[in-house]
């Protein structure tokens, strides 16, 4: 069998999502599974220390259910929120008719993922017609907050009926509150401990007789784990064996298991525990051997705590098994572990596979070779919202790494610029303007790159953003992928310089050019500044063409989470405002106030005139307070001490505009322009944190998290949490999937 990128890629997301064969040598638990199903218990946690036949509970109540189930297994790389979430909604599609809406939405923060994409699956969930059974596998290998966090908002869519099962090593305590504890069973290794009955079934499937004495004494010193008694089990079969005590009964029960094997097939053992899923190709390319597979194969017969799917095209071995086989093999062959991963890192890139290239790489400190791995990965990685996974890798690889590929470089100050913090944008702008203009580099120019970002980031003016606005034209070729970026920026440039003729038929070209490209944020920015140049002159029917226009490539482009969709929502806020389509009006406003931090003083370029256009609009309402918030934050965006062109034009018109609001209205409406430090805590009020927890969380102290809960009380009209969450979908602050058209 030879696997293709998308066979792997299918292959390791089945292994993930495919419950595993019930091995009928197990000891069955009928009467504790048929208990917790007729109970009314929605999520079940079962706790207890590897070897306790957890994924085994799991694996006979799967096959023995009557609803539609689901099941997911966890490995280390899925501790990332977006990573979650889109695996849980791949384990629920079978049932929740809805749950691929989730796929489609890009969230490129973990705020995001909590305030997009869980309430997504919690609805979707919600609405199954059809009861259902989904259960999740090692969950111990989640610890990170946030991962928490959108289990707790996706479970509390299981409708009554339908049950979660999760197994970890550990309790998972945070989500033994709230809605989720309401309705929670708990199984822990008293509930899994193996009594003498199911100690004689294990021995009489391991083949091995044994009088009830001496399976009594396997019981206690196992202190009923049923790894354990299996392992004596097949350890008797060659004669009378002796153990020492309980720390280290564990390594010496697998340690006698293996002994015994031959040398071969020990070292097969040993060399591939460096793998989460042994495919018998993948193992087969890591040893330098053909046979894998029969191996693999041979080994499952024997029931050394190994697993294979229902195709045997990839198999499992017992996470404490593995564990075992990686210290043996850190302690036998220390120098041989970094080989073993670039192997694994060279099949998995050769089949497309990057983040489990990436992995393997840094694992081997190969870190010129991660580096450029992660330079192709970060767009997907991005994209997919996986923010925790991109800082993961960027941290193990290390600047100085990075700083040795151009490429790298130029992608890193990208993205900074639009997804990372304006501190980020600017440290990296300071690291790319440090490659030489000649340096090599795969698929960008490094000269055009370094102009670019200057131009956007804008911190030598206006003119000289123009200037390098110019000079990256020049220097990037016309079939280049970053032409129609360069073009965008020049269009954005000679915009806010006081150019509006050319720079209307820059963007008007660029447009196009995007278009060609397949690029849709620079069709957005285009559309947004012509929105812009539109409202300014008071041509709403075309300004509100081009907002239609931004709006449906943001949709059909799944860039949602962009930096600049604040600036197409802002645009449309206006517009709709203007029309006295106040509903859609004011969603988008809210859309637009919620996503304008991304939108911060690394791109000073979209950040400015997304606030002028927010400053009409909260106007319009009679917002006067809103709108000084706004303006101020322009003021921080400005670089001191210089002339900004046209910026500096519009920016003092916007001033003029709330000094009239001040001096001849007294009209306020509630405002709903939550501070940045707000935004951060709302997605936080659809779990059950205290304040205390959430004060923890945000790194702020208690009274500061009471004084914001206070602040978005009041904007959002709310005396609950319950209600401001309610009132942050109404406005799509916290958005479940919802289709319609503009309208009233």
């Amino acid at each position: 069998m030879v696997l293709a990128g998308e066979d792997l890629g299918a292959l390791l997301l089945e292994s993930k999502t495919t419950a595993p064969v019930f091995n009928p040598a197990f000891v069955r638990r009928t009467e504790l599974i048929e208990t917790l199903r007729a109970g009314d218990s929605r999520l079940i946690t079962v706790t207890a220390p590897a070897g306790y036949g957890k994924s085994s509970l799991l694996a006979e109540w799967w096959q023995s259910e009557d609803r539609a189930t689901g099941w997911l297994t966890l490995r280390v790389e899925d501790d990332d929120p977006a990573a979650l979430v889109r695996l849980l909604a791949h384990a629920c599609e079978r049932f929740a008719t809805t749950a691929d809406s989730v796929f489609s939405q890009i969230a490129t923060t973990s705020d995001g993922v909590l305030s997009h994409m869980a309430p997504a699956l919690a609805l979707a969930l919600s609405r199954c017609e059809q009861p259902f059974a989904l259960f999740i596998d090692d969950v111990h290998v989640v610890e990170r907050p946030e991962c928490f966090d959108v289990l707790e908002v996706v479970l509390t869519g299981v409708p009554t009926g339908s049950q979660v099962v999760l197994a970890s090593r550990h309790h998972p305590t945070r989500l033994a509150r709230g809605r989720v504890a309401t309705s929670a069973a708990d199984v822990g290794a008293a509930d899994l401990r193996i009594d003498l009955a199911g100690a004689v079934r294990i021995a009489e499937e391991a083949g091995a007789h044994v009088e009830p004495e001496t399976l009594q004494d396997w019981i206690e010193r196992c202190d009923g784990w049923a790894a354990g008694l299996h392992m004596c089990a097949l350890l008797s079969k060659r004669g009378p064996f002796a153990s020492s005590g309980d720390a280290v009964l564990a390594d010496y029960l697998y340690h006698e298991c293996v002994r015994d094997l031959p040398e071969d097939t020990r070292q097969f053992l040993l060399r591939t525990s460096i793998l989460d899923a042994h495919i018998p190709e993948l193992c087969d390319a890591v040893l330098a051997r053909a046979d894998s597979a029969q191996v693999l194969r041979d080994l499952e017969s024997r029931q050394l705590f190994i697993t294979a799917d229902r195709g045997h095209r990839s198999y499992r071995l017992h996470p404490l098994f593995r564990e075992y086989l990686q210290g043996a093999l850190e302690s036998e062959q220390a120098s041989s572990v970094p080989d073993l991963h670039r192997r694994a890192s060279a099949w998995f890139a050769e089949r497309g596979q990057l983040p489990a290239a990436i992995d393997h790489a840094i694992a081997a400190a190969d870190f010129p070779t991660a580096t450029m791995l992660v330079t192709a990965a970060a767009l997907p990685a991005y994209e997919a919202g996986q923010s925790a996974t991109l800082g993961r890798w960027v941290r193990a690889i290390g600047d100085t790494n990075l700083l040795l590929n151009p490429s790298a470089v130029v992608v890193m100050t990208w993205f900074a610029v639009l997804a990372g913090t304006d501190d980020d944008a600017f440290k990296w702008g300071t690291l790319l303007n440090r490659i030489p203009d000649d340096a090599e580099a795969v698929g960008v120019t490094v000269a055009s790159a370094k102009a670019m970002i200057r131009a956007i980031l804008m911190e030598d003016g206006i003119e000289a953003a123009l200037a390098d606005a110019e000079l990256a034209i020049e220097l990037e070729p016309l079939d280049s992928p970053w032409r129609d970026p360069a073009v965008q920026i020049l269009g954005s440039t000679l915009l806010h310089a006081g150019h509006e003729e050319r720079a209307t038929k820059v963007l008007t070209e660029a447009i196009h050019l995007a278009g060609a490209h397949g690029n849709p944020a620079s069709v957005v920015i285009c559309e947004a500044e012509l929105a812009l140049v539109a409202i300014e002159r008071g041509a709403w029917k075309t300004a509100e063409q081009h907002v239609e226009r931004a709006l449906e490539t943001i949709s059909t482009g799944g860039i949602d989470g962009y930096v600049m969709v604040a600036y197409a929502h802002a645009a449309a806020a206006c517009v709709d405002l203007t029309a006295g389509r106040r509903t859609t009006g004011l969603r988008h406003l809210a859309m637009a106030m919620s996503e304008r931090e991304r939108c911060g003083r690394s791109v000073p370029l979209l950040g400015i005139p997304t606030r002028l256009l927010l400053v009409r609009a909260q106007l319009g309402l009679g917002d006067g307070e809103a709108a000084e918030m706004l303006l101020a934050e322009i003021e921080d965006m400005l670089p001191r001490g210089l002339h900004h062109g046209a910026l500096d034009h519009r920016v003092e018109r916007a001033r003029e505009r709330v000094r009239a609001h001040h001096a001849t209205a007294d009209r306020r409406s509630r405002s709903i322009a939550l501070t940045a430090a707000e935004r951060r805590l709302l997605p936080l009020l659809q779990t059950h944190l205290t304040r205390v927890e959430i004060a923890q969380r945000l790194h702020v102290s208690r009274n500061t998290v009471s004084t914001q809960l206070g602040s978005i009380f009041r904007k959002l009209g709310a005396s609950t949490r319950s209600e401001v969450v309610e009132r942050a979908y109404e406005l799509e602050l916290l958005r479940a999937p919802a289709g319609g058209a503009r309208g009233q």
